[in-house]
């Protein structure tokens, strides 16, 4: 008979008191010790996991407490800091008359209705605005469009004044002048253009006619003059056919449109050295020629001669001082250019008194031109220097 081990299930003689195969007590001592051993297994786990779950809850416990702390300790932190700024704001609402939200509600909506008026009342401006800035545009459009039609009227005023200058003082030839029909358009058509060189330098004539009168034959040793008293140029046959003598007389009757001194005494030569000098100077510019008309004159404005040549005398005013005065023009205009030199002695001279230049032999005139022109003051004063004349 075999008896089964309680333990591994092996089977034992009857006779064995312990296992053969595990050495595990065999008979009722050993299902009692294997109940006795279940039972205090089952009791040292249950401990185990009692003592276990203990612990757990204990860190569990532990752990929620120090959470609840530090989050306790950051409330109190984070109120301290935000509630400072709340506090001054509140403190600052309630100084603005909001204690209560309807009050801040209240407060919001005011807001609102003032900054949509005034929205409202920029929009409206601006509009406005608009509306000004358009109309202001057409007016612009349109006063630009009559600004250029004044313009337009101006030039053709401007331009009907030349010609009613130049058609007020056209050439009248006496029945007994020596002139053919061709020479006579000629002189007429080279008159028209040198009256236009004179309206530029500031001439505005106010004569319906200019007499001319060209005789078969002339005192001896004249060539050409001009009768003021009767308005009228008179130039030798010989010579009519040359405009720059036509020039010349027609430039006196320009120069002395402001009339002439009562006396015409020695005292005055210099005043009538530089009239002379001028009425050559202005054809001999226009033809950009400083020896014009050859033949009928020996004058060259290209020499220096000196002040010092000159005497008190008309006579000698009317021949040297053409010749003196005009070099120093011509040298002058090479200097400055013709635009500028030819205005500046047309507006000095009428600027000019003839009783000026009475003692000081025409120092005066030039002095009209250095008051007339600071840019060129040293080279007038050179120019006139140079040839001795005291200024």
């Amino acid at each position: 008979m075999t008896i089964e081990c309680a333990n591994c299930k092996a089977q034992n003689p009857n006779r064995n008191r312990f296992c053969g195969d595990c050495g595990a007590p065999l008979g009722p001592a050993s299902i009692a010790m294997k109940d006795m051993r279940g039972t205090a297994l089952r009791e040292q786990v249950s401990e185990i996991i009692r003592t276990q779950y203990k612990d757990q809850k204990v860190v569990e416990i532990e752990t929620a407490q120090a959470i609840a702390t530090r989050l306790t300790d950051w409330a109190k932190l984070l109120g301290f800091f935000v509630g400072i700024p709340i506090a001054i704001l509140l403190l600052i609402l309630g100084g603005l008359g909001i204690k209560t939200y309807s009050d801040f509600s209240s407060q919001v909506e005011k807001a609102q209705k003032d900054v949509n008026a005034h929205l409202t009342a920029a929009q409206a401006s601006a509009t406005k605005l608009k509306d000004e800035g358009d109309s202001l545009a057409r007016d612009y459009e349109k006063l630009r469009v009559q600004f250029a039609d004044t313009a337009a009227l101006a030039a053709q005023v401007d331009i009907l004044s030349k010609k009613v200058d130049v058609i007020g003082e056209k050439l009248g030839f006496t029945p007994s002048s020596n002139v053919s029909p061709a020479l006579k358009a000629r002189l007429e058509a080279a008159f028209g253009k040198f009256q236009q060189y004179a309206q530029h330098l500031g001439y505005r004539s106010t004569d319906d006619l200019i007499e001319i009168h060209i005789p078969e034959k002339m005192e001896v040793g004249m060539i050409s003059y001009y009768d003021v008293s009767n308005r009228r140029m008179v130039i030798d046959s010989k010579y009519a056919g040359d405009p720059v003598i036509l020039y010349r007389e027609y430039m006196h009757h320009v120069l002395l449109s402001l009339g002439i001194p009562a006396n015409a005494d020695s005292k005055l030569s210099a005043y009538y050295a530089i009239e002379s000098a001028l009425a050559w100077y202005f054809p001999c510019s226009f033809v950009n020629d400083p020896r014009p008309a050859r033949a009928a004159t020996k004058w060259d404005l290209t020499k220096k001669r000196s002040f010092s040549e000159l005497t008190p005398d008309i006579n000698a005013a009317l021949t040297d001082g053409t010749e003196i005065w005009g070099s120093a023009f011509w040298e002058l205009r090479q200097t400055l250019g013709q635009e500028v030199a030819d205005k500046l002695f047309f507006d000095a001279w009428f600027k000019l008194r003839a009783e000026e230049v009475q003692t000081n032999g025409g120092a005066a005139f030039v002095h009209k031109l250095l008051n007339l022109d600071n840019a060129h003051q040293a080279q007038i004063r050179a120019v006139f220097t140079q040839r001795d004349l005291a200024l």
